[in-house]
Order: structure tokens, then C-alpha cells, then sequence
């Protein structure tokens, strides 16, 4: 048996012995079983996520191989902390061999996350079942299951998710998922604005030179290289400002993170702005010293860090 194959659901469960996805031609939410992560629950005198999450490493110290680089997903649950730690190069590769590509994975969920909704062991396939023991999902050879428990079956689609984390996110990526969506859009629209540009402005030249030949021929006096540059040269600035306005939005898109969100970016003729959303202080203040570095300048202060560039 095997409930993770079928590539029309928009959810899968992932295992080990699952069997390989034949095609794949839409995004999926993924769950991973608990061999894919490790889990601890703490009680810690903490209010937020972000303050969790940073004490997170030290809590897996003595259960995790420090020879490879590990992400951490915090979320709280009753009145403890809940910590999964989980190596998204090896489940990326994983799901390669699986016929998974990470462009389709919209979201990634861990089979903790569904305690609330698994009350009878979940038969996983023929040799092993996820099992809810002392509010902690594992698997569990269904060898060692007493022969008169009756399975459940997951029902991917009746399930509720929450709280799940982004493929861009793990992979520590400068940008998540909506702002990478953002970016691109403007990178298409700028990029549709420069060959539109591109196209009048080699026209504009083309037609200025049939007027300096012209000129030329009538008058040989004005066949002067500088008198020719003059005239080019005018088209000079508006390459200038379109590369300044791809180089400040490639700047912009390394402000981001996944501690921080753009909120708000403007475009016009003479200047560029942008409104970030920082996670806390210490994210604001790095934005903000990276900006100075690459010449914007800072507006107000705050979490809701703002930048700007004459252009």
C-alpha cells in the first residue's frame, strides 16, 4: 500500500518508502514524517517566535551531527515550545529521487504539526504506520502493533495545515517566495520598459544621424568628432538611469530575507523607494547598514525600515 504516489492530490506525505511520482505538473504541499526531522518540546519563558527560534541550535546540540547545516522551524503549542530541526538539502534530494521537483513544493509541513488529527495509528505502507505516542508522531513498524488495531487512512485532502515553511526560506534564501513572485514581475516590467527604450532610442539615433549626414554633406565644416558626440550624448542619461533602476532593485531584493518582507516599492523618474517590514530591531539595523552601503538613504526608523535613491 501506498497513500503518497498519487500526483493529483495537492498534498503528499513523504516517507522513505514511498513509491516514485510518475509525473508531476502542479505545486503540492508536502508532509514529512519524522524521518525527516528531529522534534523537541520546551517550556520556555519566551512570548515570541522569533526569540525561540533564536535559542533553537543550542537546544539540539547533543542531538543532531554537527557536520551538516541544519534549519529550524518554531511554533508554539499549549503552553510549551515546539522545535523541529530538519536538513533541506538532504529532503530536497530525497524528493529528486522521487520524481519531486522543489519548484513544485508550495509548502512544507511536518507530520507533528497534525497531532490534533491523528488519534489511530496511520498506515503508511505495508511495514510501518505513524502513531500518536504521548502527543509525539512517530513511525512505528507495524510488526510491534497489536494485530487488533484497526488503521486510518490519511485523508490528505480534509486536511487543515498551518504554519508551514517555505523551499526559498529553508534554503536560507535573501528572498522568499512573494517577494521573489514581486521581483520578477519587475524585473519583466523593467525589462519590457528597457528594450521598449532600447528600440526608441536606436530609432531617435538612427534618425538623428540621416539628419547629421545630411548636415554634413551641406556643410563639411561640422565634420567634427565633437560635434557627433554632442549629439549622441543626449542619449547617454536615459541608459544611465535604466541601469541605475535595475542595479538599486537588485540592491533592494538583497534587503530581504526571511526576517523581512517588501511592503511597498516605488519607481519614478528621479527616484526609487522602498518599504521593508523587519522581523524585529536587529533584522531592522542590518537592513539599514546595508542600505548606507549601497548609497540609499534611510527614511524615519522603526521595524518598517525605508529607503531611498535619487536616481
Amino acid at each position: 500500500m501506498n497513500l503518497t504516489a498519487k500526483s493529483n492530490s495537492n498534498k503528499l506525505l513523504i516517507h522513505r518508502d514511498m513509491n516514485p511520482i510518475s509525473s508531476l505538473d502542479h505545486s503540492i504541499d508536502i508532509i514529512l514524517t519524522p524521518q525527516f526531522y528531529t522534534f523537541i518540546r520546551e517550556e520556555l519563558d519566551v512570548k515570541f517566535n522569533y526569540q525561540a527560534k533564536q535559542i533553537a541550535q543550542s537546544l539540539f546540540d547533543d542531538y543532531l551531527d554537527h557536520s551538516h547545516e541544519y534549519q529550524y522551524h518554531v511554533y508554539k503549542c499549549d503552553s510549551s515550545w515546539c522545535f523541529l530541526a530538519y536538513n533541506i538539502d538532504k529532503i530536497d534530494a530525497f524528493l529528486q529521487t522521487k520524481g519531486i521537483e522543489k519548484h513544485r513544493v508550495s509548502k512544507i509541513y511536518f507530520a507533528q504539526q497534525l497531532i490534533g488529527q491523528i488519534e489511530t495509528p496511520i498506515l503508511i505502507d505495508d511495514n510501518s504506520a505513524l502513531v500518536n505516542i504521548d502527543n509525539v508522531i512517530t513511525i512505528v513498524p507495524t510488526k510491534i502493533i497489536d494485530n487488533s488495531i484497526e488503521y486510518n487512512s490519511l485523508d490528505t485532502k480534509s486536511l487543515k495545515l498551518r504554519g508551514g515553511v517555505t523551499m526559498g526560506s529553508s534554503l536560507n534564501s535573501y528572498v522568499s517566495l512573494k517577494e521573489t513572485l514581486l521581483l520578477g514581475t519587475i524585473f519583466t516590467i523593467l525589462g519590457g520598459i528597457s528594450l521598449f527604450e532600447g528600440e526608441r532610442i536606436k530609432h531617435s539615433i538612427s534618425k538623428e544621424n540621416a539628419k547629421l549626414t545630411e548636415l554634413l554633406d551641406e556643410n563639411p565644416r561640422y565634420a567634427s568628432s565633437m560635434v557627433r558626440e554632442s549629439i549622441l550624448s543626449k542619449y547617454k542619461p536615459i541608459d544611465k538611469i535604466e541601469r541605475l533602476k535595475r542595479d538599486s532593485i537588485k540592491d533592494i531584493s538583497k534587503l530581504l530575507s526571511n526576517k523581512s518582507e517588501l511592503e511597498l516599492l516605488t519607481i519614478d523618474k528621479n527616484r526609487i523607494k522602498a518599504t521593508i517590514k523587519a522581523q524585529n530591531g536587529a533584522t531592522s539595523r542590518e537592513i539599514g547598514k546595508y542600505a548606507k552601503k549601497r548609497h540609499f538613504k534611510l527614511l524615519g526608523s522603526g521595524v518598517d525600515v525605508k529607503v531611498e535613491k535619487k536616481l
